[in-house]
Parts: C-alpha cells; sequence; structure tokens
C-alpha cells in the first residue's frame, strides 16, 4: 500500500536532510533540503503556468513554543514579500497562504505593495488562513483552496486588560449595560467592574475597527474579484457583511468552507477538480507543515528561484543578518515588535 502524501514527503525531505549533512552547502547556497522544497513549489507553477510564493508562518504546528505576535500578519512581512517578488515579472502571480491573521492595516499594506506590480493575484489555500489573514485573501481576482481548508471571521479582536475580546461583542456588552441601567440604576455596583477595565475610547475603537475590516473587504473584492461587474457594489458589500459578523459565527475561529463562499458569489475554486494541481499543492504544503514542525523556523516567505527570506526562534549566536536562499540552520532574524493596532489573529479550533 502506498504511503499517506505527508509520510512520504517525509521520507523523501529527511533523505535530503541526510545528503546536507554528507555535504553540507557552500555559506549562502541552497542545500539539498531547501531545492527539494523549491521543486515542489516549481511543480505548482509547471501545472499553472503562473509565479508561485510562499507566505506561511507555524500557527498549526502543535507544540510548538513560539510567541504568537511572531506568528502575525505585521509591517515586517513586507521585507518578506518584496523579497520573493523582486525578481518575478508582472502581470501574474500566485500567492499560497498559511497564517492566523495579524494586523488589518498591515495586510492593506502588503495588498498595496502586491497590486502596485501585479494585476492578477490569485490565492492559494491548502490548510488556514484566518482573520486578517481572510481580508488578505479577500483582495485576490481568485481563490483556490482544498476542501478540507478554511478561511474565517474578519471581526476585529480588541485588546483589553484581559486579553482579546471580539469588538462586536464589546459593543453589545455595553448596549446591555446601557439598557439595564436606564431601567434600574442600582444596577451600577453589578456593572461597574466588568464596563471598567474596558477603557474610555475602547467602544469608539471597536466601532471604527468593525468599519475598517468591513471597508477593506468590500474595496478590494468590488475593485479585484468583481472587477467589471456591475453587480459587483452588491455583491461585495454583501460579502464583507457575512465576513464581519461577530453574532453570526458567534466564535472568531469558526471554520468558513468553500461551499459558504461559493453562497456567497465569492470566486473560489476547489483544487481537487484539477487533480495535477492538488497532487503539487498538496505536497508542496506537505513539505512546508514538515519544515514548520520540525525546525526553528516559525515563518517563512519563499518562491522557486532560491529567493527566501526565513524567520526562526532565537538560537545562542549573535543575531546575524539572512542569507537569501541559505540552507538552514539560518541565522536568527529579529522578529518584529507587537503592535498595539486592534489584533485580528484566528485561534486555531
Amino acid at each position: 500500500m502506498p504511503k499517506a502524501t505527508w509520510n512520504r514527503i517525509l521520507d523523501e525531505f529527511n533523505l535530503a536532510q541526510i545528503k546536507d549533512q554528507q555535504d553540507p552547502p557552500r555559506p549562502g547556497q541552497p542545500g539539498q533540503a531547501d531545492r527539494y522544497r523549491r521543486l515542489k513549489i516549481a511543480a505548482v507553477e509547471q501545472v499553472t503556468k503562473r509565479p508561485l510564493i510562499i507566505y506561511a508562518s507555524a500557527c498549526t504546528s502543535p507544540g510548538k513554543s513560539v510567541p504568537p505576535e511572531w506568528l502575525m500578519i505585521d509591517f515586517s512581512d513586507k521585507v518578506g514579500f518584496k523579497t520573493v517578488t523582486d525578481n518575478i515579472e508582472a502581470p501574474n502571480l500566485d500567492v499560497m497562504v498559511h497564517s492566523p491573521g495579524g494586523i488589518a492595516d498591515a495586510a492593506e499594506s502588503i495588498v498595496h505593495q502586491l497590486r502596485a506590480k501585479f494585476t492578477s493575484v490569485r490565492f492559494i489555500i491548502p490548510m488556514f488562513a484566518k482573520s486578517a489573514a481572510t481580508m488578505l485573501v479577500m483582495s485576490g481576482d481568485e481563490i483556490l483552496m482544498d476542501r478540507d481548508a478554511e478561511l474565517g471571521p474578519i471581526d476585529p479582536q480588541m485588546r483589553t486588560q484581559n486579553g482579546f475580546s471580539p469588538a462586536e461583542a464589546i459593543l453589545e456588552q455595553f448596549k446591555k449595560a446601557q439598557e439595564e441601567l436606564k431601567k434600574d440604576p442600582s444596577k451600577i455596583q453589578s456593572w461597574l467592574p466588568i464596563l471598567a477595565p474596558l477603557g474610555p475610547s475602547l467602544l469608539v475603537d471597536s466601532q471604527h475597527a468593525i468599519e475598517l475590516s468591513k471597508e477593506m473587504v468590500k474595496q478590494w473584492t468590488q475593485r479585484y474579484m468583481f472587477a467589471g461587474d456591475p453587480q459587483a457594489d452588491m455583491k461585495s458589500t454583501k460579502i464583507s457583511k457575512f465576513l464581519s459578523d461577530h453574532s453570526t459565527f458567534k466564535s472568531h475561529s469558526r471554520a468558513i468552507k468553500i461551499p459558504d463562499l461559493l453562497s456567497y458569489g465569492i470566486k473560489v475554486t476547489d483544487i481537487r477538480s484539477n487533480p495535477a494541481l492538488y497532487k503539487a499543492i498538496d505536497e508542496l504544503y506537505c513539505c512546508i507543515d514538515i519544515l514548520l514542525a520540525n525546525s526553528p523556523v516559525y515563518k517563512i516567505f519563499e518562491n522557486s528561484a532560491d529567493d527566501a527570506l526565513i524567520r526562526q526562534m532565537p538560537m545562542p549566536i549573535q543575531p546575524q543578518l539572512i542569507l537569501q536562499g541559505a540552507q538552514l540552520p539560518l541565522p536568527m532574524s529579529l522578529p518584529a515588535q507587537p503592535s498595539d493596532a486592534p489584533d485580528r489573529r484566528g485561534v486555531p479550533g
């Protein structure tokens, strides 16, 4: 009986690593393990006839002790996207995304960065793209997903003294407090411990964050996915409301699957409808998953032409610059600092 894809790729990946140990690559040169993974990127490109870049973080690697903010979409990601797109000729680009989400403003900046060069952008989701990563994906002309893959709600998660809370839930709580106190002011003592930690500006900040998430998705789907469609405004409005409705999803980590997206007119294709494409993407994702689960790497930007920016956990060595295309273990890169902006991380369910 043939091995499952993940197990087969693991065997081949381990063999490549053994070859690297026996014959180490020269400094600054990719080794067999890196070349093996990049050949899998090229295999997808052979099917699609389009250039492909990888943007993935270790957000679904069990047991990996990584500060959550390091896995987020943040402004430092622009360096990675620039690194892997500089040598790619316009106008077409495919982007494979595996991300828990992050800062919406950073996602917006990445969209502007990509669209300044590429007029046709597709996003490939083999497994997981949540929250602000879902917002990023919605800027594509088309989405390619595995039937097991999932997107997530885009309702903002606001930082409070007690952790993160959905912006819409905060508004609902304030509204409930107003209604109860209007009927019975004596309940103020019960509400004070709940409302006091939320801060004076949180109500307005929550409303602005909700509006911004909707606005971004509406603008991007209208401009790119539904370009030239006379019903673009109606479709994009409907989609942005659906994705941002906390009262519908109840949880920020709920899965949004292909049938859900199709029901709202989103241009999404099941990659299993093309067996050759599914095989190539599945093998590539297994390569990435194995790398993230079994190395210090927590975020990777990569293409098939040996352009890469790889971020990894700090090692007991002097920090250095990462060399493009270098074989692991790579010198560490300093992580981006956490932002005070509303957090839109998707929490794996």
